[in-house]
């Protein structure tokens, strides 16, 4: 039982937030073979109370302008474990981008090369699973 517990604790959590059923399948697949415990989320609410799965995994999120707005407290706090995933980065969506402090965009649709580039920047507590090195060869 311990052992159990010692080995959960080095699981890095996904959580997932994207209307789009597809998009959700794909990013799930992907990241469950980089190694992480992926949730799929309806809103920035049902994270309330989960600091620590935050604190050890990261966000995946399409959301828009409003969205962003009513989440910004959230977000300023989880700035470096949220990953926006937007079509297009508008003019209009740049000033709540500011706002919020959000450093971490992808743009769709996400390929897997970008998303294990993105979360190589994202600092893990605990270190957990490495991600898989890209199998072609670069000299």
């Amino acid at each position: 039982m311990l052992i159990e517990k010692g080995m959960k604790e080095s699981v890095r959590k996904a959580f997932i937030m994207d209307h789009d059923e597809f998009v959700r399948l794909s990013l799930n697949k992907i990241l469950r073979k980089y190694g992480f415990e992926v949730e799929e989320i309806e809103d920035f609410s049902e994270l309330e109370g989960r600091k620590k799965e935050i604190e050890a995994g990261m966000i995946l999120a399409d959301v828009g302008n409003q969205d962003l707005e009513r989440g910004s407290l959230f977000l300023k706090k989880w700035n470096d474990r949220f990953i926006l995933m937007t079509a297009l980065v508008a003019d209009e969506l740049n000033p709540c981008l500011e706002k919020t402090g959000i450093c971490h965009i992808l743009k769709k649709p996400v390929e897997p090369k970008a998303l294990r580039k993105v979360i190589r920047k994202i600092s893990f507590p605990n270190g957990g699973k490495p991600l898989p090195s890209e199998k072609k060869g670069k000299s």
